[in-house]
């Protein structure tokens, strides 16, 4: 393992040109994964739910509806908007009054349970069954539904699964970059006050973004990952490997002192030390989310690889990628070196020692 980590420390600048090089092709690989926003696709196979489905799809070529909702429109806004539904990609059939009788004729003349389902009690808001040729969570489905809402605007409410995963969808795109970001805020705030630098947690987040980046592109070869995995993953990952980073920087300093002068040596010590300690570290890490695969709802299945690899990125990125940053970059490291903000907690070690 010497050798290897003298060989790290060699080639320090060709790594982190590289590191940065694999972004582009990581962001493509992002860009190509498709996220599952249907919760119940993860559902197993042999239950009624699953099999009614895929007997609505196979047998009736439909696997999806959703409910449209207008309020205060006269009949003939209300044919109108059914006529342009119909038209939209991936809409089978839109089933109102006029799918039995002309609505100019009087809706008295339907019977009472028909009535009942298509018109409120007040007469106010009147009910359309949209089919889709899709299953729920199609991405010809989602489309749809989006299209669908474009028409309607604030004339109508679409509601049903296919609107929820939309809706799911959404939130999802919006708030997972937010509460990335407030991670690696506090992770910033916490660091540089318990560190002896105050650029060193820049890198400690640049090294597993690397890794995070590396994890989430290289999910393309899965074809489709869940939202729930895609906004969890980036948090996940930089909680359970950010103390491999820690580790680095503590056998660095520590090997410094041993190599008083040749911080290339230490840091190849700092290297082998870290890697022997995190690879037992890691494994344990990898085999808790290893164990979600078993689950007989898949979702498990689906987060436990994608984090699983994350761990191994991680550890991979923290013994290459991190510390080539750190030998690049250490006269800026060295000029930001500075006390720990907080006193070393001495008593509670010395008080459980005694």
């Amino acid at each position: 393992m010497k050798t290897i980590a003298k060989g790290i420390v060699k080639l320090r600048y060709v790594i982190v040109i590289l590191s940065i090089a694999l972004m582009i092709p990581c962001f493509a690989g992002m860009a190509a994964t498709r996220v599952n926003y249907d919760i119940l696709t993860y559902l197993p196979k042999d239950i009624e739910t699953m099999k009614g489905q895929d007997i609505l799809e196979e047998e009736f070529g439909t696997g999806a509806f959703s409910m449209l909702v207008t309020e205060n429109m006269q009949d003939k806004d209300v044919a109108d908007l059914k006529a342009r539904i119909e038209k939209v990609e991936h809409v089978k059939k839109v089933l109102w009054y006029d799918s039995f009788i002309d609505y100019s004729i009087p809706k008295e003349m339907l019977p009472d349970d028909v009535t009942d389902i298509l018109t409120s009690k007040d007469g106010e808001a009147e009910l359309l069954f949209v089919i889709f040729d899709e299953t729920t969570s199609a991405d010809g489905t989602l489309e749809a539904v989006s299209d669908i809402r474009k028409l309607t605007g604030e004339k109508a409410f679409l509601a049903g699964m296919s609107g929820i995963v939309l809706d799911t969808k959404e939130l999802a795109e919006k708030e997972t970059p937010i509460y990335v970001g407030i991670a690696v805020l506090l992770a910033v705030i916490v660091l540089s006050l318990t560190m002896d630098s105050f650029l060193i947690p820049l890198f400690f987040l640049a090294s597993i973004g690397v890794a995070i980046m590396l994890n989430l592109g290289t999910n393309i070869f899965f074809g489709e990952i869940s939202f729930i995995t895609k906004s969890l993953a980036a948090v996940l990952q930089l909680g359970v490997t950010l103390d491999y980073s820690i580790f680095l920087w503590h056998s660095y300093k520590e090997a410094q002192e041993e190599n008083p002068g040749d911080k290339n040596e230490a840091m190849a010590d700092a290297i082998t030390s870290t890697f022997k300690s995190v690879v037992g570290s890691s494994i344990t890490t990898v085999a808790g989310f290893i164990a979600l695969c078993f689950m007989s709802f898949t979702l498990g299945l689906d987060l436990g690889l994608v984090m699983a690899k994350g761990v191994l990125f991680g550890v991979i990125c923290c013994v290459t990628v991190l510390p080539s940053m750190i030998l690049v970059f250490d006269n800026l490291i060295e000029k930001t070196a500075h006390r720990p903000l907080l006193k070393e907690f001495d008593k509670i070690p010395c008080f459980i020692a005694d």
